[in-house]
């Protein structure tokens, strides 16, 4: 009744192509890899064909357009310009590195290419491993910017809030009960920490590993119709989570930089 074509559901665990010693090779790797390398050889041929204004070609002008908008979208975010062109270099990187890994994989002959009966190509972001490695370096990394800016032990007073009860007791019994509510809630944004990183990491992955097991199983059930919508929807999503992933880490990265005054 319906053309269908068969497929193979994608496992949770990525598939291991070859081993380097010890160390497994699997297609998401290889797919990152690929990622990485597109992306180096665009930017370098983007610098290499820069001119000056009047003079800039097609693509010079589309990277222009999209720098001013990351620039604009960051600043949105973090409520300051000169904070949004600082952050533009780690953003704007991880929505290129996450929209092109997200996208790659749906160009129909990547399924082609095979190794020892192992597709060759998987969806990076497919892969728990590489979205928890991003979300522990992106946290990481907020964490060592509010260490730099707050000094070892301002950083850490965000957390354990004892000067607080010592000031909060010297002024009375209410504010010193407070400040003991406040050192608490201190200690649960370790917590929060341990959270972000949970949350970044699964809700990519979530996402691109239940579209892609959706996707197998629509083009196994009516693969004449319904797959180009959901096809399209898989587009949408795919620059749709690059776009989240980056915008929470300007987010968190704000929040660890910005002092409880402003």
């Amino acid at each position: 009744m319906f053309f269908q074509v068969a497929g193979e559901k994608p496992t949770v665990q990525p598939e291991v192509i070859f081993n380097i010693g010890n160390f497994p090779i699997t297609n998401s790797m290889i797919t990152a890899v690929l990622v990485s390398i597109i992306l180096i050889i665009f930017i370098f041929f983007v610098r290499k064909n820069y001119k000056f204004a009047g003079l800039t070609n097609k693509l010079q002008t589309l990277a222009e357009l999209a720098v001013d908008g990351f620039i604009n979208l960051i600043s949105q975010i973090t409520g300051n310009r000169e904070r949004a062109k600082e952050l533009l270099p780690l953003i704007g990187a991880l929505f290129l590195f996450l929209g092109l890994s997200n996208l790659i994989t749906l160009i129909p002959f990547f399924s082609c290419f095979t190794y020892d009966g192992l597709p060759l190509f998987r969806t990076p972001s497919n892969d728990f491993n590489l979205t928890f490695s991003l979300a522990f370096s992106m946290v990481l990394l907020t964490n060592l910017a509010s260490l730099k800016k707050f000094g070892f032990f301002g950083h850490l007073g965000k957390f354990f809030k004892f000067k607080g009860i010592y000031l909060g007791f010297k002024q009375g019994i209410g504010p010193g009960v407070m400040a003991c509510v406040d050192f608490l809630i201190g200690l649960l944004d370790i917590i929060s920490e341990v959270a972000k990183i949970i949350s970044l990491s699964l809700r990519l992955f979530g996402n691109m590993y239940a579209g892609d097991v959706l996707l197998v199983i629509l083009f196994g059930a009516f693969a004449l119709f319904v797959p180009n919508l959901w096809v399209a929807m898989s587009l949408l999503a795919a620059v749709l989570q690059a776009l989240v992933f980056g915008s929470l880490t300007a987010a968190y990265y704000t929040l660890a930089v910005e002092s409880s005054e402003e």
